[in-house]
């Protein structure tokens, strides 16, 4: 049993990987994100979603990779009060620019 769940896991990856579709969690980052110009912080997006902050680094780096996500300009996060880059989705004309 064990053996099938990994091959499974190993299949849904690179089908992922390959098509470019996005797993559940990074669907869940992007639906909380919304539209551009709104931008999070990791732990707002944390927050957000109630996800683990290790999980949201983790899925809002798999999403930079994929351009999904791009950072916006610094600001201080409304959860801690630091400076920080926010994520955002990319302008929709972004490649006009």
């Amino acid at each position: 049993m064990r053996t099938a769940v990994a091959q499974t896991s190993i299949r849904n990856y690179d089908r992922m990987r390959t098509t470019g579709e996005l797993g559940r969690v990074q669907q869940e980052i992007m639906d909380a994100i919304g539209i551009y110009p709104r931008d999070y912080s990791l732990q707002e997006l944390a927050q957000a979603t109630g996800l683990a902050i290790n999980t949201v680094s983790g899925r809002a780096n798999e999403l930079r990779q994929k351009g999904k996500l791009e950072q916006g300009p610094s600001r201080a996060c409304k959860v801690t009060g630091r400076t920080i880059r926010p994520v955002r989705r990319p302008h929709p004309q972004g490649s006009l620019f």
